[in-house]
């Protein structure tokens, strides 16, 4: 795994730290461990999805889910981030 250099240097959990082993646990079919590690996982994957077909699907127009899917993706993101420092400190 990649060390977070945000945690490095100021030696607290960035945003998007746990993705790696959130994506690691889904990997090994391990779903339920995957959402504690990093709640917004599956909305992250479906973003990521979503740009793929606006890239490769010219025909119809994806804007409005990958703008959608962002502002969600970017909420759970922030609230479970949030609510994991309210914990720590």
């Amino acid at each position: 795994m990649l060390p977070c250099m945000f945690k490095k240097m100021f030696g607290v959990d960035c945003i998007g730290c746990g993705i790696q082993r959130s994506i690691n646990f889904i990997l090994h079919g391990e779903f339920e461990k995957a959402f504690f590690i990093f709640p917004a996982i599956y909305t992250t994957i479906l973003f990521f999805l979503s740009i793929a077909l606006f890239v490769i699907d010219k025909k119809h127009n994806y804007q409005k889910i990958v703008i959608s899917l962002a502002i969600v993706n970017a909420l759970i993101m922030i609230v479970s981030y949030v609510y994991k420092m309210r914990f720590l400190f």
